[in-house]
């Protein structure tokens, strides 16, 4: 059952919370699964039926968990309004504030560390105790009065299965030890980043069908594996892309932009200018990974680019030769289709097949390539 305080349709904006998600699918137990912004921010779902709930703070502008944080004390509202609703046993629930990076406050170590109902007690009048010599309420006041009127035994129930964590002053390190021991140092990074986005992307598409975000952690794994496996031999250059939402496609599909204009041109079907669009987007997305961390430099990309030009020149030159008495259209499509499925490996190293088709629309869309033999008279009298 979903609690009154997550937020699907928000967690896109935060980055945190899809790190902690891979984090818990590459290390939780056998037979666990993980969700995302369903019982928490992150939840961790055990086949015995218990769960650990995960709120997961971001401390690089404020202190989430200084005494009067109103994260701190939200946070352990939700859970209390969480156990009080019957939306968590709290018996077979643990509750974690995951903070980074380090950062500390008497108050959320004084959570953490109760641990008997006599000390839940003695915490909850020391606070009583401090708020009274403030000299005006804090921000965080309707949350403290949300603890504070919770029934001992719920109140009990939620601190003492509490935990406050942060000793990471970098999530990702927690994802790069897990990887370390069995994939080269040069490509730790790659492939945690390619974790963290399969993880985001399984999360998102079930989201976008309306359905809770949990995922299968034994079958992520081995998705994971299959993934390194792939991704970890020589001579591969690996994509680090996801395949781009429908949305995104679909807004880039009705602007049609040049690339699409020439399929239009040689009218290819819909279906395969929808393919078209979203091989472009991974392409473009890849070329920025690839430069960024030094894969691959700039020059490569543009004699790529005059290698797949030569080749579209000796494809098209062909089918005229071959087909002279088909129509311009014709030909144009059977140059586009044999394009599409080239295979032509990058500075030496092989490529995904995704990555040629969208060079070869990032050219069309640049026009220094075309479909139809005459695409740019075409395409001129399309611009007026």
């Amino acid at each position: 059952m979903t609690t009154k305080h997550s937020a699907p349709a928000q967690y896109l904006g935060f980055g945190l919370q899809p790190v902690r998600l891979c984090y818990h699918l590459l290390t939780c137990g056998h037979g666990d699964q993980i969700s995302l912004e369903h019982l928490d921010d992150v939840a961790i779902h055990r086949p015995d039926g218990s769960v650990v709930l995960e709120q997961c703070k971001s401390a690089l502008k404020q202190n989430p968990i200084a005494d009067w944080a109103p994260d701190l004390w939200k946070t352990v509202a939700n859970w209390l309004d969480a156990v009080t609703n019957g939306q968590v046993v709290a018996d077979k629930a643990e509750f974690r504030l995951y903070v980074t990076p380090i950062r500390t406050g008497a108050h959320a170590q004084a959570l953490d560390r109760a641990s008997t109902p006599l000390e839940v007690k003695a915490l909850t009048v020391a606070i009583q105790t401090a708020l009274k010599k403030l000299k005006r309420p804090p921000v965080c006041m309707p949350h403290l009065l949300r603890f504070f009127g919770a029934t001992d035994d719920d109140r009990v129930a939620v601190v003492t299965r509490m935990k406050v964590i942060s000793t990471d002053e970098d999530p990702m390190g927690r994802l790069r030890e897990q990887l370390e021991l069995t994939i080269p140092p040069a490509l730790v990074n790659n492939i945690c980043e390619a974790a963290i986005g399969m993880a985001k992307q399984q999360a998102e598409h079930l989201i976008r069908r309306g359905e809770p975000a949990i995922l299968d952690a034994d079958r992520f794994r081995s998705a994971f594996r299959a993934f390194v496996q792939k991704n970890n031999l020589p001579g591969l250059l690996a994509s680090f892309s996801t395949r781009p939402n429908p949305a995104e496609v679909n807004s880039l599909f009705t602007s049609r932009p040049v690339f699409i204009r020439q399929l239009e041109l040689i009218e290819v079907s819909s279906g395969e200018q929808i393919r078209a669009v979203s091989d472009f987007l991974r392409t473009s997305a890849d070329k920025s990974i690839w430069a960024e961390k030094g894969l691959i430099f700039e020059q490569s990309f543009q004699d790529w680019d005059d290698g797949l030009i030569r080749r579209h020149t000796a494809l098209a030159g062909e089918i005229s030769d071959l087909y002279p008495d088909q129509l311009p259209k014709v030909r144009g499509r059977l140059a586009y289709r044999r394009c599409a499925v080239i295979e032509a490996p990058l500075d030496g190293r092989a490529v995904p097949l995704h990555f040629v088709h969208g060079c070869f629309n990032a050219l069309a869309d640049n026009r220094r390539l075309g479909w139809h033999p005459e695409y740019e008279t075409l395409l001129e009298m399309d611009d007026t």
